[in-house]
């Protein structure tokens, strides 16, 4: 072997690719194909390396080729699944990289987690769990666009949750509302979506539910609270008591005027339980905030002088 084939090997030995391979060295066709085939897998790394996977260098042939090529495509794919995240998709998971692939995926997982709560918060009550007012909007309208009708509405007021805040304070108030949101949870399938519209509002949307499933409901949500009051008892809690409506609607056009006709009814409900003279919430608790102390009386003076 001459001294330039030599040398030429010792530099390629060391890592240094010959940019001159002289013709009448020894061996210089095979010198020039494996220079070339180095300076192709050195183009290839650098296009991995800042992050251009477009092109795969398919002349390229052999186990260092082989090993870029399935770098270059299993990054590609990554880069795909880390698009589809940004898009929404938190199902992506990836195991084709090691430890990367544990810290890839747990971070994904606790995205997913993150974004659930966020869901959760937004679509929920925080006082009751149950839907909120948006969330039911957008069940209403959910419903209205599909085909499972007939459809109930129910709307439920809690009664005397004024007097019961004004008397006892508004943590006897929120107890008060957390105890109907309960009985309405108990009272419906897990299908339907029992929500809180408001301060001591409630409503619930029945999808593919007619007149005799809506009236099951109210007797049940009846009954749970006859027995939520005989449970706690009257000296420990105030009643609970709740006007009701509901209507079924048989189409998506009678949607709208399906809830606002259950909301009168709730409220001729409500005006009804009034004329009956139920006792308002608070007054099932008789004893009062503060304490009444009288004023104490002055003594009478002793007659003087003797009996007579």
């Amino acid at each position: 072997m001459d001294e330039r084939t030599r040398l030429l090997l010792v530099a390629l030995a060391e890592g240094r690719i010959p940019t001159l391979i002289p013709e009448d060295c020894e061996y210089a066709a095979e010198l020039r194909a494996l220079t070339g085939h180095l300076t192709g897998c050195y183009q290839f790394a650098m296009d991995i390396s800042r992050g251009d996977f477009s092109n795969n260098y398919g002349e390229l042939k052999g186990m260092l080729a082989g090993s870029l090529k399935t770098l270059n495509a299993n990054l590609r794919h990554l880069t795909w699944q880390t698009k589809q995240i940004a898009q929404g998709d938190l199902n992506q998971r990836i195991d084709f990289f090691g430890d990367f692939s544990s810290s890839f995926n747990s971070m994904v997982e606790s995205l997913q987690e993150a974004c659930a709560a966020l869901v959760h918060l937004s679509t929920h009550d925080s006082l009751t769990g149950l839907y909120n007012r948006s969330y039911f909007d957008t069940e209403l309208a959910r419903v209205a666009a599909g085909r499972c009708f007939p459809a109930g509405i129910v709307v439920a007021d809690l009664n005397g949750l004024k007097e019961v805040n004004d008397l006892l304070g508004h943590a006897a108030g929120d107890r008060l509302i957390q105890r109907a949101a309960e009985v309405l949870k108990g009272a419906f399938r897990g299908a339907d979506a029992v929500a809180r519209i408001g301060g001591d509002e409630f409503a619930v949307v029945m999808a593919g539910a007619g007149e005799e499933a809506l009236a099951a409901s109210l007797e049940r949500i009846r009954d749970l609270i006859a027995r939520d009051n005989r449970r706690r008892g009257r000296k420990e809690a105030p009643a609970l008591s709740v006007a009701l409506g509901s209507a079924v609607a048989t189409s998506r056009h009678e949607l709208k005027g399906a809830l606002c006709l259950a909301d009168q009814r709730m409220y001729a409900d409500k005006r009804a339980q009034k004329q009956a003279g139920l006792p308002p919430p608070a007054a099932a608790d008789p004893t009062p905030a503060t304490p009444y102390l009288s004023k104490p009386q002055p003594r009478r003076p002793r007659p003087s002088g003797k009996r007579a």
